[in-house]
């Protein structure tokens, strides 16, 4: 499997860890969208080292951004922003997009809310034919059926591959009453790409790997089974990068 990291919004800092170890990187700057409105100076920077870098992927913007939305002008927001996100992704060559699912609890019915997403991600990628590119991240799911069924359908209409899954672990272990065993045999080799980190079961704290009611060994061996071509990407704050990294070299 790929390895890689994140840079927490801090390209710098992140840098000299995903060289030393010869990982790929996400760049996260840009899901703040004031530098997504402005993308030149992180994307100068990105462009003259990512010869370094085994490969780069990006997360797009996620706040209040909702596909789901009945209401047209929300969705054209988050439809702009996710827009802005893949122009800026193309300019740096990112071979991975993550964007996140938008789902809120308990306030669309399930139907409704696959039947509205669908509709969305179907609208956003007609003109954009990059199989692989685009991974959907769990967030507030309590299970993952709604996200395989989402998938599906979206790539049974274009007859290709574009849209798949980022599982997010630490999401995963805050938000869902539902095990890791569930979510990886039902989502399997839609999953494409996994954000790694760990917390105590309540807050997104994105701790080391080490740190945490995650048993991070045991969630890699069932990747290892039902999503073998997922993309492994530790997603902590950039002091804990390379004691996790350690860490998962001694696995």
């Amino acid at each position: 499997m790929a390895i890689s990291i994140t840079d927490w919004g801090n390209f710098d800092q992140a840098l000299p860890v995903a060289v030393k170890f010869g990982t790929g990187m996400e760049i996260q700057e840009f899901a703040n969208p004031i530098k997504l409105e402005a993308p030149d100076e992180v994307l100068k920077k990105v462009n003259e080292t990512a010869n370094r870098l085994s490969f780069l992927g990006m997360h797009g913007p996620f706040s209040e951004l909702v596909p789901a939305s009945r209401d047209p002008l929300v969705r054209q927001t988050a439809k702009f922003r996710f827009e802005l996100a893949y122009q800026v992704g193309m300019k740096m060559d990112a071979q991975h997009l993550v964007n996140h699912s938008g789902f809120v609890p308990k306030t669309y019915p399930r139907d409704a809310w696959i039947q509205n997403t669908c509709d969305f991600w179907v609208d956003f990628l007609t003109a954009k034919p990059n199989p692989g590119l685009f991974h959907i991240e769990n967030v507030y799911e309590d299970e993952p059926g709604a996200l395989l069924e989402l998938v599906e359908r979206v790539n049974e209409v274009f007859q290709d591959e574009l849209l798949t899954s980022c599982l997010d672990i630490g999401h995963v272990n805050a938000n869902s009453s539902h095990s890791f065993d569930e979510w990886i045999g039902t989502l399997g080799d839609r999953i494409r790409y996994v954000h790694l980190h760990n917390n105590f079961g309540v807050l997104d704290d994105h701790f080391k790997l080490t740190k945490g009611t995650i048993d991070i060994a045991q969630v890699l061996e069932l990747l290892k089974v039902h999503s073998p071509n997922a993309i492994w990407t530790i997603e902590t704050s950039v002091e804990d990068l390379e004691p996790s990294l350690r860490w998962l070299q001694e696995q």
